[in-house]
């Protein structure tokens, strides 16, 4: 990246009369994997195709944006996880059941060819058109889920390409953009306005049960279009006074939600490796991240009782 920016001004010029000729090419992807929130492979593009996602993003993202609606988040200026949560807390609030909907595997088994057909008509610019199939065609790996079958399905569907890299800004975007059908469906066409989406993770609330478990049908069913499955047992009908847990939180009426289990574990386990590695700078960084997530919740008690000597790491650093 350093010597990318030292030679600014001519890299950009390249990337611009790259893209002009439709000459440009994106670079192979570095493989990684993190732990946190969950087992994850990310796909880091080199720094100059970054750029150019950033720049089709900042092309894309007004045109897209102004098709979603109030309550879809992730990815978008004001609308990141502590607005989600507010929300969250605001219906949990209000109702008595939830219904919890999560996208099984979600990016990996995006179809390339549903999203460019939902994608086709946003620009009337080739030089966009054959940028957006560009970055879509050069994402490839092994570790793709094993083929989908859906009704009516030949082989050739069933093992067209699929997957978006977690790691691309414009994979946000674009998966942003392909469930925002489902949210028009949920809120206008069935009139269910008690709803709300962060990326694939989508919460319907409300105090009649059969209504929201004859939604849910409907939203497999809606889903199967898109060729795509609710993760089970994920996806399930609760009451919210058991709690409803969303964004690492768990949402209880009446009361300031509270830092799930498993995220206080996530969070100790890694500041006991960093500490452990000597890596002191980063866990500093950790631990100042953590304390401005944890202010959203009912957390001082838990705050106080990390403080406590020996409580989260030990009382004295490796080799000391």
């Amino acid at each position: 990246m350093e010597s990318w920016l030292l030679r600014e001004e001519s890299e950009l010029l390249g990337l611009r009369d790259e893209l002009l000729a439709g000459e440009y090419r994106p670079g192979s992807y570095r493989f990684f994997e993190i732990r946190e929130p969950k087992r994850r492979m990310i796909a880091a593009a080199p720094f100059r195709d970054r750029v150019v996602h950033h720049a089709l993003c900042q092309f894309m993202a007004p045109v897209l944006e102004r098709r979603f609606i109030a309550r879809s988040f992730s990815c978008q200026v004001g609308k990141g996880t502590t607005a989600a949560r507010e929300c969250c807390r605001w219906l949990t609030n209000r109702y008595r059941f939830v219904l919890k909907c999560d996208v099984r595997k979600f990016f990996p088994n995006i179809d390339h060819a549903i999203l460019l057909e939902k994608l086709d008509g946003v620009s009337r610019c080739p030089v966009v058109w054959s940028l957006i199939q560009a970055i879509l065609s050069s994402f490839w790996t092994d570790d793709k889920p094993p083929p989908e079958w859906s009704p009516g399905d030949d082989l050739l569907a069933a093992t067209r390409s699929r997957g978006l890299p977690i790691g691309n800004l414009t994979s946000q975007l674009w998966g942003n953009f392909l469930l925002d059908e489902v949210d028009h469906w949920i809120a206008e066409d069935e009139r269910h306005g008690a709803y709300l989406r962060y990326t694939d993770d989508f919460l319907l609330f409300g105090d009649d049960k059969r209504r929201l478990s004859e939604l849910r049908a409907a939203i497999v069913e809606r889903l199967a279009r898109l060729r795509l499955k609710l993760a089970e047992p994920k996806s399930r009908l609760l009451t919210t006074a058991e709690g409803v847990p969303f964004c690492g939180f768990r949402f209880v009426p009446g009361l300031r939600p509270r830092i799930l289990g498993a995220t206080k574990r996530r969070f100790e386990q890694r500041c006991r490796r960093l500490f452990h590695g000597n890596r002191i700078r980063r866990l500093s960084e950790t631990v100042f991240a953590w304390y401005q997530f944890s202010r959203e919740g009912n957390s001082t008690g838990l705050r106080q009782g990390y403080c406590a000597p020996g409580h989260l790491l030990p009382a004295s650093a490796p080799g000391r």
